[in-house]
């Protein structure tokens, strides 16, 4: 697996990013399937006493899961900024959320904002995508207020194995051995090592940690999120195993499996790192 494609910008903004299908694909799989039931995106925000008139920051707002649920929370002057390096991204929210938000292409590393200018600065599912981790946390902080808040979710480094086993698992039923190493988006933000990245920037951190699964009643809906992930396994596949022969062996396998126990179930562990600005 390319770690390089984790952070390089062509590569998110035209391929992985380039609109919010497979994105779309991933969230509402997680709506829908996750045990026990929850609003995940609310659990993140309700870490933060909202009086309502925030100034709040989304880096790397992806489809625009947050919008809705973060202007649910701001009244008056508050209001949402909703910032991605992806342009088709942007074009998404923008059609979904028309008058709801600001919209602003950048780059979390250089953001094009004053010192001091926003109370809360989300940053979920999305550092690891950074090259320079580190500095985008420092932007967060610098454009935060005294005793605003940064908060950053990410799973935990071994979420969601079950996908890469069954991946491993089809190619040797296809006469091929291969072993799937630890993806980068797993490596580089996760629960063992975001309380040290943001520690080093922010004195005040907390951490707070979810354990679910995601249930499937069938195959379809988790070979469908295999297949969102393309960009992240295609190419360790081997060249005698084309992703469709792959995916078809996958949910025999998965198939199998809820003929057998009635559910096929994938263990996640995701949580949410609180960073307060002191001074």
């Amino acid at each position: 697996m390319n770690s390089r494609l984790a952070t390089d910008r062509e590569h998110l903004t035209s391929k992985v990013y380039a609109t919010d299908g497979p994105l779309r694909v991933r969230t509402r799989t997680h709506e829908l399937y996750t045990r026990p039931p929850i609003d995940f995106f609310a659990w993140v925000l309700d870490h933060i006493s909202w009086r309502g008139d925030e100034v709040v920051l989304d880096i790397g707002c992806g489809a625009g899961a947050y919008v809705e649920r973060v202007c649910t929370r701001l009244e008056g002057d508050g209001y949402l900024l909703s910032a991605d390096l992806s342009m088709g991204m942007l074009r998404d929210v923008a059609k979904s959320f028309a008058g709801s938000v600001v919209l602003l292409n950048t780059d979390a590393v250089d953001l094009p904002l004053p010192d001091r200018c926003c109370d809360v600065v989300l940053a979920n599912h999305m550092l690891y995508h950074v090259p320079q981790i580190e500095r985008a946390i420092a932007e967060a902080r610098r454009v935060l207020r005294p005793g605003g808040r940064l908060l950053a979710a990410t799973n935990g480094r071994r979420a969601m194995q079950s996908f890469a086993d069954e991946i491993e698992a089809a190619c040797r039923v296809l006469g091929c051995e291969i072993e799937i190493p630890d993806s980068p988006v797993r490596v580089r933000f996760n629960l063992q090592n975001g309380r040290q990245l943001v520690g080093s920037i922010f004195s005040q951190v907390e951490m707070d940690q979810l354990e679910s699964a995601l249930v499937f009643p069938a195959a379809e809906p988790a070979v469908a999120f295999i297949n969102s992930m393309r960009h992240l396994y295609a190419s360790v596949l081997p060249d005698s195993v084309t992703w469709d022969m792959m995916l078809q062996q996958v949910g025999r396998q998965i198939q199998a499996v809820v003929a057998e126990r009635g559910e096929y179930r994938v263990p996640k562990t995701s949580g949410v790192f609180l960073a307060t600005r002191a001074d």
